[in-house]
């Protein structure tokens, strides 16, 4: 995924930097909303981390998606927290004022990063990670698997480059010249699956220097570095409507590949979105999950 963001020409991000949306009640790159839980930070040196954590009990540690913001996850994390674990939500670099430790990170830099976080908890935690997030989520397990018990992944990129109108849809989500009805067109065609609606924090929330950042830091690393996420457990969850991340080549690939490692969860109406597509159905398959899993 985030290599196609990535290639987006030089000349089209200085155009999106500079353009201006006056007629628009947004822009993409404005803040989406205010993530739930209780503020962490940490500065030292180039880091400026934050992070957002909520409830009690046995936690999940939450990556969002490609130049999406944590905020993604906070209904997700309320239904959590109501079932009895502490949910964290770690924000993403070049968002709300947060840095990563280095000026142009890796992937195990970025899963550095969040193991500093991990390191003040006093037992492992589990790790989920949407659409880019996967890869971060299984970076963290791979680097750091003292510190992590299980691995959650929802719509998980593969291997195969994303569909023409997909990847171009992705791009253009970032786009602040597009009208509002083609940027929503766009949000929708690339992320909802047909007849979901489309809420308006997902019109807002699109951060580009975020997205460029992880898309270099996934190139950094080769993925067979941190594919099966150190041989922890794994739930795996993907939208039968995905365009971005289908099936095929997604969840079908880790499922033969890593064996019982994986558990598979397959969604009908949802993209690759899933957050606010399915939010009942996505909480339940991982409450499921969570309750067979070894502490």
């Amino acid at each position: 995924m985030l290599k196609s963001l990535s290639a987006l020409p030089l000349l089209l991000f200085a155009g999106l930097v500079s353009a201006c949306m006056s007629a628009a009640p947004y822009a993409p790159g404005d803040m989406a909303r205010t993530p739930v839980g209780i503020t962490w930070t940490y500065e030292e040196g180039a880091a400026r981390l934050k992070a957002y954590r909520s409830g009690e009990g046995p936690e999940i540690v939450m990556f969002a998606s490609a130049g999406r913001e944590a905020s993604d996850f906070n209904e997700l994390a309320e239904h959590l927290t109501g079932a009895g674990y502490s949910v964290t939500l770690f924000e993403a670099p070049a968002i709300n004022g947060t840095q990563a430790s280095v000026e142009a990170p890796s992937l195990f830099d970025l899963a550095d990063d969040a193991a500093i976080y991990l390191a003040t908890r006093d037992t492992p935690v589990v790790v989920l990670g949407h659409a880019f997030g996967n890869r971060l989520a299984r970076a963290v397990a791979t680097r750091h698997p003292d510190q992590v018990r299980g691995v959650i992944l929802l719509a998980a990129g593969g291997l195969n480059p994303i569909e023409e109108k997909a990847n171009t849809a992705l791009m253009q989500s970032f786009d602040p010249r597009l009208t509002p009805e083609a940027h929503r067109e766009a949000v929708r065609y690339g992320f909802f699956a047909d007849g979901n609606d489309i809420p308006d924090y997902w019109l807002r929330g699109w951060h580009m220097d975020t997205g460029r950042l992880q898309g270099a830091a996934t190139r950094s690393v080769e993925s067979s570095l941190w594919w099966n996420a150190g041989g922890k457990p794994m739930l795996v969850i993907t939208g039968l409507q995905d365009k971005i991340a289908p099936p095929a080549d997604t969840i079908d690939l880790l499922e033969a590949e890593l064996g019982d490692q994986v558990t598979a969860v397959r969604i009908d109406g949802a993209g690759h979105a899933l957050l606010p597509e399915v939010p009942d159905q996505l909480a339940g398959a991982i409450t499921d999950w969570l309750a067979g899993l070894p502490e």
